[in-house]
C-alpha cells in the first residue's frame, strides 16, 4: 500500500513539474514572439480630440504636452505610487510571481476575475495596449507585455511613462494634469511645490479614480490618502511620525481648468459627452487616457447657443426664481429630426454645475401636459376618426374610481374643439379623449414613440396628462417629438459618428436609427395643431419671427391636483418643440423640490419660462440661416377659441346667405399705378386656394375669362390691365390638395377709367360690399404666456384683433384682454403616481 501511494505521489509530482515546464515554455515563447511596439510607449502623450459634425475641432480633453521627465516627478509622489501600487517595483522583473499565483487562485475559484495582481509595468501595458475588459486572455497578455516593457526600458523610464498616462479622475490623465486639476500646481515649473499629503492623495487615485474622487467623495478620498501614507511608512519611505502628521492635513482640493481643455472651453458639452459615452460602455478613464479622435453630430452654432443660454448668465432672467443661492436647474437637448443627430446639449446651468456631476438630460420627471400630443392627440388623429374640429367633453367628471382631473381654468368651456383642447392644454378634455380612443391605444402609441412605460401605466387614465410611474427624461422627449417634424418617422437621438484610437483603429461608431411611428398625414396635422399652441395658445413665448415653430408646454404641480394645499407651487416646467430643422426639449425645476425650493405660477407659468428658453436657443442657433416654414401653417384661430365649438357647428349647418363660404369681394383701381387691387373674405375653417379670373366687359367684347393668379391669402393685385376698360373679376375657392371647387364663386366689376361699369354684385354668392364682422380677435400681448396663476390677474391686450367670428367679413375686434393662461396642471388620480423631480 505505501508503495502505491509513493507511486501516485511520483506521478502527480511529475505532472506538476511537466505543467510548470510547459507553462514556462509557453511564457518564454509568448515573451519572445508576442508583438511588442515599444514606440507606442515612447510617444508623447496626446489628449483626446472631439470634432463637430462639420469636421471642426470642438475641444480637447486634457492639455497638450503634459509629459514629465523622471527628474520632474516629485520624489514623494514616486515613493507613494511604488509603496501603494507595486512595492517590489525596483527589484522585480515586471511580474510579481507570488501575487500572480495568489490572484489566479482566487480568480479561478471565484470566477470573478476581480484580482488585479498588476505590477506598474503591467498597469502601463493595460493603459497603453489593452482594453479594460476583464478576461483571462487579457490578463495573460498584460503579464507578458509587462515583462516586455521591463526588458525594454529602465525602471525610471517605466515609472515616468506610467505617471504620465495613469487616469487620476476629473478628466485628468497623468501626474502633471492631476496636480494641476486638484491643486493648481504646475509640476514642470514647480515640482517641489507638491506636499507629501498631496502626493499621497494623487497616488491613491489610480486604483479607482471615480470612487476616490476628492471633489465628489472627499471622505473616501481622505481615507484612501491616509492609507497611502501608512503604506509609505510601512515600506520605509517615511517615518510613522511623518505619516501621522501628514494625515492631519486637510484635502485642500479645488477644481482647476486647463487652458484649451474641454472642461474650460466646453464644460456643458464635456459633461454630457463623458456621461453619454459612459452609458455606451466607454468609460471617462478611457477617454481621459488620451489619443482618441471622437467625431460627433454636434453643431457648433447650436451648442454655442446652448452655452449662451445655460452658461453665460445673460439669460438668467428667463429662468424662474432667484439667480443666486439654490437656483432652478435646467436641461436642454436639441437634435436634427431627419437623422437624430444631437446638435447641442446642456445637463445643467452654470450655477450648481459640477464636472462629471448630475446630467439632467438623463434625469426623470413627470412630463405634465407635454405628453398630450404623444399620448392623446396623435393617436386620435392617427385613427382617422378625429380632426381639429372634433368636439371633446371638457366638463368636470369622474372617470372612474374617483379620478376627477381638473383644468387650470376651472370655468372653461364644457365642450371644446380638439384644437382648443391641445392649444389651451385642457386636462379633462385630454383625459376624455384618451378614454374615447382607448387607454391601451394611447399607451401603445406612446411606447412605440419611445416613451418608457411600466405595466401600471397601462392601468390608469392619469397618463393622459403626464402621470407616468417613472416619468421621462429630456432625452426621451426630444426623441419622441422627432416624428412630428419628420413626416412621422422617429429618429433615435445619437451623438457619436465614430471614435478612432491612437493606432488609427475605429473602436466605436453609431449611425441613424429610424422607424415610422405615425403617418406623414398625422405628423402634418399635429404640426398644425402645435403651431396653434405657439401662435395662439400656451406656448407663445416660443415664437420666433419668420420661422415655423410648433410645440407643447407642460406644468407639473408640487401638490396633487388643484385641491392640494399649495396649488400655486410648481415642481416641473417643460417645453418640447421644433422648427423645420431642429427639435428640442427643455426641462426646468429644482433637483429636489421642497417647501423651500419650488417654482410658482407667479409672475408667469414656469412652462412659459421653458418655452422662452427654447426660443432663446433657436433664435441664437438659427440667426444666420434662411427662415423656413412648415409645409402647412396653423389651423384657423377661430376654431381654437372658447367659442370654437359654436363656430364649427355653424359651419356644419350654414345659413342660405353663407353657403359660398367666400364673400365680400371688392375691387379698386389705382390710376397712378394702373393696377386693380382685389380683396375678399374667406369663411373656410381650413386653408384653401383662391383662383382669380378676369374678363373684359362692354359692347362688342369677345374676351374670354383670363387667369390672373392663385393665392391662399384674401387679396391679389392685377397689374395687367388697360385704362378705360371695364373688367369683371371672379374668385373661386378650391381645395389646395385636390383642386376641387369649394362653394360658389363670387364676382364683381371695376372700371379702369372714365367708363361706367355694369351693375355691381353680379354672380352667385353676391358681389357688393359686405360689412366687416364685429368679432373679437386673439387677445393682445400674448395670451397663454402664463402671466399669473389660476385666478391670476389679467392685463389689457396691446395687440390688434384677429379674424372676427361675429360677422362674415374681416374682424374689426380691437385690442383683446391679455388674460394669462397657465398650461395644464397634473392632478393624479387613483393609480396615478406623482413623481418628484429627479
Amino acid at each position: 500500500m505505501p508503495h502505491l501511494v509513493r507511486r501516485w505521489i511520483s506521478i502527480l509530482a511529475g505532472l506538476v513539474i511537466t505543467l510548470v515546464l510547459l507553462i514556462a515554455l509557453v511564457f518564454y515563447l509568448a515573451v519572445r514572439f508576442m508583438p511588442f511596439q515599444a514606440a507606442q510607449l515612447e510617444k508623447v502623450h496626446q489628449p483626446s480630440v472631439v470634432y463637430a459634425s462639420d469636421g471642426s475641432k470642438l475641444m480637447t480633453l486634457g492639455s497638450q504636452n503634459t509629459d514629465l521627465t523622471y527628474q520632474q516627478i516629485p520624489k514623494n509622489l514616486q515613493n507613494a505610487i511604488v509603496a501603494t501600487e507595486d512595492h517590489t517595483f525596483w527589484t522585480n522583473s515586471g511580474i510579481d510571481i507570488k501575487s500572480v499565483f495568489r490572484s489566479a487562485f482566487v480568480d479561478v475559484f471565484s470566477g470573478s476575475l476581480a484580482q488585479g495582481a498588476s505590477t506598474i509595468p503591467e498597469q502601463l501595458a493595460k493603459i497603453t495596449y489593452l482594453t479594460a475588459n476583464k478576461t483571462f486572455s487579457r490578463k495573460f497578455q498584460q503579464i507578458i507585455l509587462g515583462v516586455q516593457i521591463n526588458r525594454n526600458f529602465t525602471k525610471q523610464e517605466i515609472l515616468a511613462m506610467y505617471l504620465n498616462r495613469v487616469p487620476l479622475g476629473e478628466s485628468s490623465t497623468g501626474a502633471d494634469q492631476g496636480a494641476l486639476r486638484y491643486f493648481g500646481i504646475d509640476l514642470k515649473k514647480n515640482p517641489n511645490q507638491l506636499t507629501l499629503p498631496q502626493a499621497a492623495l494623487l497616488a491613491g487615485l489610480p486604483q479607482a479614480p471615480s470612487a476616490y474622487d476628492p471633489l465628489q467623495h472627499p471622505k473616501a478620498a481622505l481615507a484612501r490618502r491616509n492609507q497611502v501614507l501608512e503604506n509609505m511608512a510601512h515600506w520605509g519611505y517615511i517615518s510613522e511620525a511623518q505619516a501621522q502628521q501628514a494625515e492631519q492635513a486637510p484635502l485642500g482640493v479645488k477644481f482647476h481648468s486647463f487652458q484649451g481643455d474641454g472642461w474650460d472651453s466646453q464644460p456643458l458639452l464635456t459633461n454630457f459627452l463623458l456621461d453619454y459615452l459612459n452609458k455606451h460602455k466607454i468609460s471617462p478613464d478611457e477617454v481621459q487616457q488620451g489619443g482618441l479622435q471622437i467625431y460627433t453630430t454636434i453643431s457648433p452654432a447650436v451648442q454655442n447657443a446652448v452655452n449662451q443660454v445655460f452658461w453665460s448668465g445673460q439669460y438668467d432672467s428667463d429662468f424662474p426664481g432667484p439667480t443666486s443661492g439654490t437656483v432652478v436647474q435646467g436641461a436642454g437637448i436639441f437634435v436634427d429630426p431627419k437623422t437624430g443627430g444631437i446638435l447641442g446639449a446642456a445637463g445643467s446651468r452654470k450655477q450648481g454645475y459640477t464636472s462629471l456631476g448630475l446630467d439632467r438630460i438623463y434625469s426623470s420627471s413627470s412630463p405634465g401636459s407635454s405628453i398630450k400630443p404623444i399620448m392623446d392627440y396623435a393617436p386620435a388623429i392617427e385613427s382617422g376618426k378625429w380632426s381639429y374640429t372634433s368636439v371633446l367633453n371638457n366638463a368636470p367628471q369622474d372617470f372612474g374610481g374617483g379620478y376627477t382631473p381638473h383644468n387650470w381654468n376651472a370655468s372653461g368651456p364644457s365642450k371644446v374643439t380638439l384644437q382648443y383642447g391641445i392649444e389651451w392644454s385642457q386636462n379633462i378634455a385630454s383625459v376624455w379623449l384618451l378614454q374615447q380612443i382607448g387607454l391601451k391605444t394611447g399607451a401603445d402609441f406612446a411606447a412605440k414613440d419611445g416613451i418608457p412605460l411600466t405595466s401600471s401605466d397601462y392601468n390608469h387614465l392619469g397618463i393622459a396628462i403626464g402621470g407616468l410611474e417613472n416619468g421621462v427624461t429630456p432625452m426621451d422627449m426630444v426623441g419622441a417629438y422627432t416624428p412630428f417634424a419628420n413626416q412621422g418617422v422617429r429618429s433615435q437621438p445619437y451623438l457619436i459618428t465614430k471614435i478612432v484610437n491612437a493606432q488609427g483603429t475605429e473602436i466605436y461608431q453609431e449611425s441613424p436609427s429610424q422607424k415610422q411611428v405615425m403617418t406623414a398625414d398625422t405628423a402634418d396635422k399635429m404640426t398644425r395643431l402645435m403651431q396653434d399652441v405657439v401662435d395662439f395658445g400656451t406656448g407663445q413665448s416660443a415664437k420666433l419671427a419668420n420661422w415655423g415653430v410648433a410645440g407643447k408646454t407642460g406644468t407639473v404641480q408640487y401638490d396633487t391636483g388643484l385641491n392640494g394645499s399649495h396649488p400655486n407651487w410648481i415642481r416641473d416646467g417643460w417645453f418640447d418643440g421644433y422648427t423645420p430643422t431642429i427639435v428640442g426639449s427643455i426641462h426646468i425645476g429644482y433637483d429636489h423640490s421642497s417647501p423651500t425650493n419650488h417654482m410658482t405660477m407667479s409672475p408667469v407659468d414656469p412652462s412659459a419660462n421653458a418655452a422662452k428658453l427654447f426660443h432663446d436657443v433657436i433664435a441664437l442657433a438659427l440667426q444666420n440661416q434662411q427662415p423656413q416654414q412648415f409645409a402647412n401653417g396653423p389651423y384657423p384661430y377661430v376654431t381654437g377659441t372658447a367659442d370654437g365649438v359654436n363656430y364649427v357647428q355653424q359651419q356644419q349647418q350654414p345659413s342660405q346667405s353663407q353657403t359660398s363660404g367666400l364673400q365680400g369681394l371688392q375691387a379698386s383701381y389705382d390710376p397712378a399705378k394702373n393696377q386693380v387691387t382685389l380683396n375678399w373674405s374667406g369663411g373656410f375653417p381650413t386653408t384653401v386656394a383662391y383662383t382669380v379670373m378676369r374678363q373684359t366687359m362692354g359692347t362688342g367684347s369677345t374676351d374670354q375669362q383670363t387667369p390672373v393668379g392663385q393665392t391662399t391669402g384674401t387679396s391679389l393685385v392685377d397689374t395687367n390691365v388697360q385704362p378705360n376698360q371695364v373688367y369683371q373679376y371672379t374668385v373661386q375657392a378650391t381645395d389646395p390638395n385636390s383642386g376641387q371647387p369649394l362653394g360658389n364663386p363670387v364676382s364683381t366689376t371695376v372700371a379702369t377709367g372714365n367708363v361706367t361699369p355694369p351693375g355691381q354684385g353680379q354672380g352667385d354668392g353676391g358681389g357688393g360690399q359686405v360689412p366687416p364682422g364685429n368679432g373679437t380677435g386673439p387677445a393682445g400681448g400674448g395670451p397663454g404666456d402664463g402671466s399669473g396663476g389660476p385666478g391670476g390677474s389679467t392685463g389689457p391686450g396691446n395687440g390688434p384683433g384677429g379674424p372676427g367670428s361675429g360677422g362674415p367679413g374681416p374682424g374689426q375686434g380691437g385690442t383683446g384682454n391679455g388674460s394669462s393662461a397657465p398650461t395644464g396642471y397634473v392632478g393624479p388620480g387613483p393609480g396615478h403616481h406623482h413623481h418628484g423631480h429627479h
